[in-house]
């Protein structure tokens, strides 16, 4: 139910119902069992885990997602991970994006998650360890405001549809990939469970701080995260200037009352949010700039950048040139991801509306208008679902990472459905004379199938995921198994001599048609990059930041003389216009280099598809190339689709490859 009133009136008139109409249905059973189902019919002592306990659980799932979910989107490692890398260790791939030129990524946001990998870095001693610390970190904070949400909905909303929520995150693909991934619709997400962990309270005239903490969250989202997230606070706005809500005090006499509303209440609350807006813009805008002028040298404010190029973008540009999706694209990532509860989630809308209609006598009041507005207000906390969904579905070019700010509203609305139907199927076992206990069996059954099914099919696709596509990070990986010829006589590799021994050359790992599979610096040997050599794509591709200044220190050591590289930490790479970087997708020559300078080659096998001569199969040519490491690979294009999808054990219909990493012979 939509809040704390709604929730306390039907409880009040379930008990009056019950007295009427249970009570002898139940007299002939068992005693224990007539209290236990009356209690669940009426959600009296409806059992719910704390704050803490759901982190806890939540937790768990999140730090499996962190040490062994995939990276799905090429986007979060091109333009988020290696600016990371960059800012910890003086060198990775730059895109177009950062170009001072261009400027529509923060450095504030990147600056922000590197703050975390130099604190995990100075506990381990490889690039790897930091990776897989940083992921894990990502999880115990999408834990804690998934935790409070999940409260907020159990306090304010109803037992029921917290618990329903609770396993909706514990289980979901999506939330499995979504919440320990570097990227700013993540970070949107993050603050969006945050947001509406104080918005699902009510409304309060007395008091501000639901105002000013929900436009606080909502501002972090959208400004040093994703601009497009603040759409999802257009119902709390119309909540704050419509709603006034329950605000309560003591009389002379000691008793609590309602207050009087003021004559121009609404005013009020309008300058209170536009006060809010302005004093908590501009605390969160101001560090945004100050951080990114820091990096760009140059006076810019970035989320207007971002708005700028992907809703005004000039001929030819704009996200509509990476690609375009078909209308139905997001129905069919949201079942993937939500299965059975995304659907129930796009059905919340007409199940209140016809709640409204059906349930209207469960809520007290003197007129239509009394019976109604509980719902109302609960529809208010299904509109942004329904907000994202459609701007997001009306535009051409679609990701399943544009989807993950609705995730928490996918979770709510999927719950109250749930909810909703419950009382649906009690009424008509009622009306068919089924007793109190058939009726609670029934209810308890019904949200448990459906919520078992849930969970049942996304364990299917989330171990599909991480079985079917983990090979990139697993031969990337091997590169830390690789020792020199001598290595009795060198340090272990996992120690990375490379920034302590000048001796030591660059190692070239060049890469062509699984470009976009690349999982990121942190997976290379300091002494290793990555290098692009010519494929079948012909848009733009990343380039190397520009070199830093590294200053060679020689020192002297028990008799020998011995150099190391030290990092001057000028930033300058950050600041520094490259050409050939354009915003049209066009491809420059300048970001490959010749076959015959690649000291390591990652290659994948598809037996299935046609070679092209720019994409030969660099692993059948044994006279140049040694394997080290192969690892199966699922061949999406040639495998059935629905099998593909979901891991079910001795499916058919899959068609594999082999991804590996190969080693030029000497």
């Amino acid at each position: 139910m939509p809040n704390q009133e709604l929730r306390s009136r039907s409880n009040k008139k379930a008990n009056r119902g019950a007295k009427k109409t249970d009570a002898p249905q139940a007299s002939s059973t068992d005693p224990g069992a007539a209290r236990a189902a009356r209690d669940l019919l009426t959600e009296a002592g409806t059992f719910s885990f704390s704050f803490q306990t759901a982190f806890r659980l939540l937790l768990v799932a999140r730090c499996v997602s962190a040490l062994f979910g995939v990276i799905q989107d090429c986007d979060e490692v091109f333009n988020y991970w290696e600016p990371a890398h960059y800012l910890q260790y003086g060198y990775g791939l730059e895109t177009w994006e950062y170009s001072p030129q261009y400027g529509i990524r923060s450095w504030a946001y990147v600056f922000l998650h590197t703050v975390v990998g130099w604190i995990v870095s100075a506990f381990v001693t490889n690039k790897l360890q930091v990776y897989y610390l940083m992921r894990l970190a990502f999880a115990a904070v999408s834990s804690a405001v998934e935790a409070k949400f999940y409260r907020a909905v159990t306090e304010e909303v109803n037992p029921h549809v917290g618990r329903y929520i609770l396993v909706a995150l514990f289980f979901s693909a999506g939330m499995f990939n979504a919440a320990t991934s570097f990227l700013p619709s993540t970070f949107a997400m993050w603050t969006t469970f945050l947001a509406y962990s104080f918005i699902l309270r009510q409304p309060s005239q007395v008091s501000s701080k639901r105002t000013y903490r929900a436009v606080t969250c909502l501002g972090l989202g959208a400004l040093l995260g994703w601009p497009f997230s603040a759409i999802v606070g257009l119902p709390f706005v119309a909540e704050e200037l419509l709603v006034y809500g329950r605000d309560v005090g003591l009389d002379a006499q000691g008793n609590m009352v309602q207050l009087l509303k003021p004559k121009a209440w609404q005013l009020q609350r309008a300058t209170r949010l536009a006060r809010a807006v302005l004093t908590c813009g501009a605390a969160i805008a101001l560090p945004i700039v100050l951080i990114d002028y820091f990096f760009y040298r140059r006076l810019m404010f970035v989320p207007l950048n971002i708005v700028m190029y992907n809703v005004f973008g000039g001929e030819g540009e704009g996200p509509n040139i990476f690609g375009v999706e078909p209308w139905y694209f997001y129905i069919s990532n949201g079942f993937l991801n939500f299965n059975i509860l995304f659907l129930l989630a796009l059905a919340s809308a007409p199940m209140v509306l016809v709640a409204s209609y059906v349930d209207r006598e469960r809520v007290a009041g003197a007129s239509k208008l009394d019976a109604i507005w509980p719902y109302v207000l609960l529809g208010l906390k299904l509109i942004p679902f329904y907000i994202w969904f459609i701007i997001f579905t009306l535009q051409p070019h679609k990701e399943e990472r544009f989807l993950y700010v609705a995730y928490p509203f996918i979770c709510l609305n999927a719950a109250i459905s749930i909810f909703l139907m419950r009382g649906w199927v009690s009424r008509g076992a009622r009306a068919l004379g089924a007793s109190i206990v058939v009726r609670a069996n029934i209810i308890r059954y019904l949200s448990f199938a459906i919520l078992a099914l849930f969970g049942l099919i996304s364990i299917s696709r989330i171990v599909a995921l991480m079985t079917r596509y983990r090979a990139p990070i697993t031969v990337y990986g091997a590169l830390w198994q690789e020792r020199p010829a001598d290595q009795i006589m060198n340090l272990n590799y996992l120690q990375e001599d490379y920034p302590h021994d000048a001796s030591l050359r660059e190692l070239n790992v060049c890469v062509g048609k699984e470009w976009f599979r690349f999982p990121g610096s942190y997976f290379l040997p300091r002494d290793a990059r990555l290098r692009f050599i010519k494929s079948d794509f012909d848009g733009m591709l990343p380039k190397s930041f520009e070199p830093e200044d590294i200053k060679t220190v020689t020192y002297e050591e028990r008799g020998e003389t011995l150099s190391q590289r030290v990092r001057q930490l000028k930033f300058e790479a950050a600041r520094t216009i490259r050409s050939g970087f354009n915003s049209l997708n066009k491809e420059d020559p300048d970001s490959y280099v010749d076959v015959a300078q690649c000291d390591y080659m990652v290659d994948a096998d598809y037996p299935l598809r046609a070679r092209s001569t720019r994409e030969p199969s660099f692993i059948q040519d044994t006279k140049n190339w040694e394997t080290i490491v192969c690892e199966p690979f699922l061949d999406g294009l040639n495998s059935n689709a629905l099998t593909r999808a979901f891991w079910v054990p001795g499916a058919k219909g899959l068609a594999w490859a082999d991804y590996c990493l190969l080693k030029r012979r000497v």
